[in-house]
């Protein structure tokens, strides 16, 4: 399974990406690089709100996204 998590970095986003790593998935955390994803997760930077801030995804497939 390869996951995309929006945030991701921190409470619940977290959990996520540890539970999902937990059982071998593939996940990638998309966020503004203020936080260090949890060990195993592939980081992608970018910022919704800005302008071409999408961009980093565009090169990605998922089986699944949170957005917490």
């Amino acid at each position: 399974m390869r996951l995309l998590v929006l945030g991701g970095t921190e409470f619940v986003g977290r959990a996520v990406v540890e539970a999902a790593l937990g059982r071998g998935w593939d996940v990638t955390v998309f966020n503004r690089g203020r936080h260090t994803p949890a060990p195993g997760a592939r980081s992608l930077v970018g910022d919704r709100t800005a302008s071409g801030g999408l961009a980093a995804l565009a090169e990605g497939e998922w089986d699944a996204v949170v957005d917490t």
